[in-house]
């Protein structure tokens, strides 16, 4: 059955909300040249700097940073490596930038496309964890969740791998552009990410209708306010 666009129970997400994690037009690919590290059996930048692997050693694209002012037009199908990677690093909200849970003790909110099966035990991702009322935003605002959405209590969420592109580690050539690897697979090691993908753990599925009640518990008026709230932290992130 075909849900909804807006689930009843909410007030409209107010306009021009960007979550944090959102890559704008400005945010373009730097132009990189890659060469083979030999000594390591990697991929790596000819003017590599430390910033750019991750505490696992993972090569990450170099995406522009531009001033927030600058950053152009959103896209909102698009995600920027380093927001995500902050988000997933640290659990932020992938909306409004603020921690799901300042003492990091969980659960954790984690909203997915429905209509197909629920989030389960182990399941991967790549989409950063969202406050409960953050998550009414997103259903309204967000183009894969618009009208077709679960979630889930998650209580753990390990650093799984990453997503990003894989280089043929004889040839140095494109060899996928979109896949997902493993922490421990030697893949990773020709890969550039563009994204962190954790681990589920502890999962408790949520269908929509579980959603709309826990939004319904909050009630209305306080969804009014925080969507307020959520929209001045949004434009400040």
């Amino acid at each position: 059955m075909t849900q909804p666009a807006v689930s009843s129970v909410l007030p409209p997400a107010p306009a021009g909300i960007m979550p944090f994690i959102v890559r704008y037009s400005g945010e373009v690919p730097l132009p990189v040249r890659l060469g083979r590290d030999r000594v390591r059996g990697r991929l790596r930048y000819a003017d590599e700097t430390r910033s750019d692997r991750d505490h696992w050693g993972t090569l990450w694209e170099r995406v522009a940073l531009p001033p927030k002012g600058q950053r152009g037009d959103p896209r909102p199908e698009e995600v920027h490596p380093y927001r995500q990677r902050r988000a997933m690093l640290d659990l932020w909200c992938q909306i409004c930038k603020r921690p799901v849970d300042p003492d990091y003790g969980g659960p954790y909110l984690f909203l997915h496309r429905g209509g197909g099966e629920p989030l389960a035990e182990g399941t991967t991702t790549d989409k950063p964890p969202v406050h409960l009322v953050c998550s009414a935003v997103s259903v309204q605002l967000c183009p894969r969740l618009r009208g077709c959405f679960a979630g889930a209590w998650v209580e753990h969420v390990p650093t799984w791998g990453v997503k990003g592109a894989f280089y043929h580690p004889e040839t140095l050539d494109l060899h996928q552009a979109d896949a997902v690897v493993p922490l421990e697979s030697p893949y990773r090691r020709w890969t550039i990410a563009s994204s962190t993908v954790v681990e589920l753990q502890g999962v408790t599925p949520l269908t929509a209708a579980d959603l709309e009640a826990e939004w319904a518990r909050l009630g209305r008026e306080r969804l009014e306010r925080e969507f307020e709230r959520i929209s001045r932290l949004a434009v400040a992130a």
